[in-house]
């Protein structure tokens, strides 16, 4: 698992809450994942107490090996993500969508990765390497899982890399059902506005290309739910909720009662951010463009657009994670040149 591009990197282990021999092994397990011009610091938490901190440094003309500077800075920060992710709990709590299991967090200099070890324990991680992520996103993810595994945890689809990997395993046959009206499989082309609902926010109707632009990227496939934010009274939503492909997934929760927590959540994520932001500043440079928060069920997107102008994404489907994330950030890129 080790990084095979870039210069050879030498980790210094730190252990701020003192040194065990399962530490030390975990040190040693995150030190292949580690490299100067990839995941340049990994920190594992207990909470909100740091339990193993790496920082790759690389070989100086003298032939000493130091410390990072910013190893304090990406301890504290890890720190304070755990604070503001904890107080989602309650939402996704509600969603019924399942714990929270990787974050993403981007700025156009670098990008910050918070993976759910098991409960309570996460690994953050924060690179530079932008032109790698999805790369980097995938190698801490089989990581990951590779911590989880010794202590008899099932593994994760963290942001749905490892679709055709075993662990993930096949549906069972379902017994015959009477004969029914025929229900398009989920892969089934979405039928023109057929199965669209609009939730409108004290907003007047959207502009034709706006509302063009937040249908076409509905997909039973990838994006089941967009919302536009132009200003903190208006905003403009869309989903699929209702779409039969989709029933699997209301189960529980009826498509009105995610739509309504959705509407919230989109409503919440701004002082989120702007939060986030705060603590990404003594790391990173530039403000959040885009934070996916990758749940056991799907993954909630949030994408700034110039003029505090944001989009709100999700997706119900484990499996569809990095698709989704994808369509919202071509319609970001849409919507920020229009």
């Amino acid at each position: 698992m080790s990084d095979p591009q870039g210069t050879t990197a030498h980790a210094t282990a730190r252990f701020p809450d003192g040194e065990t021999p399962q530490m030390t092994q975990l040190a040693d397990q995150l030190n292949q994942l580690l490299h100067s011009e990839g995941l340049a610091h990994l920190v594992l938490y207990d909470g909100d107490t740091a339990k193993v901190v790496l920082d790759a440094s690389t070989e100086s003309p003298s032939g000493i090996f130091a410390l990072s500077p910013e190893s304090a800075s990406h301890e504290r920060t890890g720190r304070q993500l755990y604070y503001i992710l904890e107080e989602l709990e309650p939402d996704f709590t509600a969603l019924r969508t399942g714990a929270l299991i990787r974050t993403v967090l981007r700025v156009p200099t670098g990008a910050v990765l918070y993976y759910l070890v098991e409960p309570g324990f996460h690994l953050y991680g924060a690179t530079a390497a932008m032109d790698r992520l999805d790369e980097l996103d995938t190698r801490m993810a089989e990581c990951v899982n590779g911590l989880r595994l010794p202590a008899r945890y099932s593994p994760l689809n963290y942001g749905s890399w490892f679709n055709d990997e075993p662990w993930v395993g096949k549906p069972i046959a379902l017994p015959e059902s009477p004969a029914t009206d025929p229900v398009p499989p989920p892969d089934a082309p979405l039928p023109a506005g057929a199965y669209v609902a609009e939730n409108r926010r004290t907003a007047p109707v959207p502009p034709p290309d706006i509302e063009d632009a937040l249908r076409s990227v509905l997909d039973v496939q990838g994006l089941h739910y967009i919302a536009y934010h132009q200003s903190p009274t208006t905003s403009w939503g869309y989903d699929i909720f209702d779409h039969p492909g989709l029933g699997n997934f209301f189960r529980v929760q009826t498509p009105d009662r995610r739509r309504g927590r959705y509407g919230r959540m989109g409503q919440l994520l701004p002082g989120v951010t702007k939060r986030l932001n705060l603590s990404l500043r003594a790391i990173l440079q530039g403000e959040l463009i885009q934070v996916v928060l990758d749940v056991e069920q799907g993954a909630v997107y949030f994408h700034a657009l110039p003029g505090q102008r944001y989009l709100m994404g999700v997706t119900l489907d484990q499996s569809r994670v990095t698709e989704a994330d994808q369509q919202v950030a071509r319609l970001g890129s849409e919507l920020a040149e229009g």
